[in-house]
C-alpha cells in the first residue's frame, strides 16, 4: 500500500553568488568615484611679503659653563657656580629687558649645568636659554 503525503520537495536555494559578484563591482566603483570627489576647504590668505623683524635683539649675559665646574661671564671672567646670581642681578638692573644664554661644554657635568640655570633665574631676567658648546 502507497502512503499518501510522503513526497518530499526539494529545498529551494538562493544563489548569492551573483549577488556577492555585484556588490564587490559597485565597491570597487564607489571607491574609485570617491577618489575623485573634490573636497571643500577653507581659503587662507598667505601674506605676501612679511616685513623683516628688524628690531634690535635684546642684550644678552653669557655664561660658559666650562668641562672644570667653573662658569665665565661673557668669555671673560671666571666665578664659582654658586655665585652667578649677584652676576645676573646687577647684569638685570642694567638691562631690564635682557636675556641670559648658559652655554654648556659638551662634557660639563649636568648637575652643574642646573644649578647655574637656578641661579640665572633667580637673579630675575627676561629670559634664560641654555646651549651646548660646539666640539
Amino acid at each position: 500500500m502507497r502512503r499518501r503525503g510522503t513526497h518530499q520537495e526539494e529545498a529551494a536555494d538562493v544563489n548569492v553568488t551573483p549577488l556577492l559578484d555585484i556588490v564587490f563591482i559597485m565597491l570597487i566603483f564607489f571607491i574609485v568615484t570617491a577618489t575623485f570627489l573634490r573636497e571643500r576647504g577653507i581659503d587662507v590668505r598667505t601674506p605676501e611679503d612679511t616685513p623683516e623683524d628688524d628690531s634690535i635683539p635684546p642684550p644678552a649675559l653669557l655664561l660658559s659653563l666650562q668641562e672644570d665646574g667653573l662658569v665665565r661671564v661673557n668669555n671673560v671672567r671666571i666665578i664659582d657656580p654658586l655665585s652667578v646670581t649677584p652676576v645676573v642681578e646687577e647684569f638685570t638692573a642694567r638691562e631690564p629687558q635682557g636675556v641670559v644664554l648658559v652655554s654648556a661644554a659638551p662634557k660639563a657635568k649636568a648637575g652643574i649645568a642646573v644649578t647655574v640655570m637656578d641661579q640665572a633665574y633667580a637673579g630675575g631676567p627676561a629670559a634664560v636659554s641654555i646651549a651646548l658648546q660646539g666640539e
